[in-house]
This record gives C-alpha cells, sequence and structure tokens, in this order.
C-alpha cells in the first residue's frame, strides 16, 4: 500500500474540515447581520414615531397632559403606529428650564411585549401652550385656501 494515499486522505478530511468551519462562520455573520438589521429598523420606526408626536406637540395638535396615559396620539382616530406589528407605549417626563414656558421633554417610545424590546429616547425644548391649535379661530385670510 502507498503511503501518500492516508496522506492525501487526511489532507482532504482537514481541507473538509477548514471549509465547514469557515461556512459554519459565515452563516452565523450573516444571521447576526439580520437580527442587527430588524434591531436597527425597530429602532428607527421608535425614533420615527418620538419624533412625530414631538412635531404634533410643536404643532399644538396635542399637549404633554395626552402623553400621560402612555398611549400613543392618534391622527384622524387612528394611532400613529397603526398596523405595527409590536404595539409602542410612550413614556413621558418633563423637567422645568431657565426659561419660562419651556420644558426639556425626554420622551421614551419602546415596544411592548418582545423578547428583545427596543427603544428610542428623544429629549427636546417644548414650548408649553394654553390652548390646542384646534380651538383657535382661522384666520379669514386663510379661508379657502387648500
Amino acid at each position: 500500500m502507498n503511503p501518500r494515499r492516508g496522506a492525501l486522505l487526511l489532507e482532504v478530511l482537514v481541507s473538509l474540515a477548514i471549509v465547514v468551519g469557515v461556512s459554519a462562520f459565515a452563516l452565523k455573520a450573516v444571521g447576526d447581520s439580520e437580527q442587527a438589521i430588524d434591531r436597527a429598523d425597530r429602532r428607527r420606526r421608535c425614533m420615527d414615531i418620538a419624533a412625530s408626536v414631538t412635531a404634533m406637540l410643536d404643532a399644538g395638535l396635542i399637549g404633554i397632559g395626552d402623553l400621560r396615559g402612555r398611549l400613543l396620539p392618534e391622527v384622524d382616530g387612528l394611532p400613529i403606529d397603526d398596523g405595527a406589528a409590536v404595539p409602542l407605549e410612550l413614556e413621558v417626563t418633563t423637567a422645568r428650564t431657565q426659561w419660562g414656558g419651556v420644558v426639556l421633554m425626554t420622551l421614551v417610545v419602546s415596544e411592548q411585549g418582545d423578547d428583545e424590546p427596543v427603544q428610542a429616547t428623544l429629549r427636546q425644548l417644548v414650548l408649553l401652550r394654553e390652548r390646542r391649535a384646534e380651538e383657535l379661530q382661522e384666520d379669514d385670510l386663510l379661508e379657502g385656501l387648500e
């Protein structure tokens, strides 16, 4: 028997083991990347909701008191996150600032009941309003404009 045959078989087995190891590592890296992309997308969704709520506050469509119930505000009778796979909840805290009528709002939007929930935190200065925008009368100059 030729001793070279045994060495060739050993080389093939070692090569095969290396290929399997590299393939397993590559598959794990791809799986981890997919999970990271999914988490980043979910976190972006939370940040988009936080930015939308802040814009609604700035426009006077809602007040800070409307956010104390931990529920997302509604637009045309539908929650902002309508159709989302995982429901969101928000938490609002405010702190006084040196400027009268302006508070530092911390808005945390997080997923409910997921295995690995994500959250986004937005801190922004907000001008407190005495009335909602709907309560203000429309200007006569704006009538008929669309």
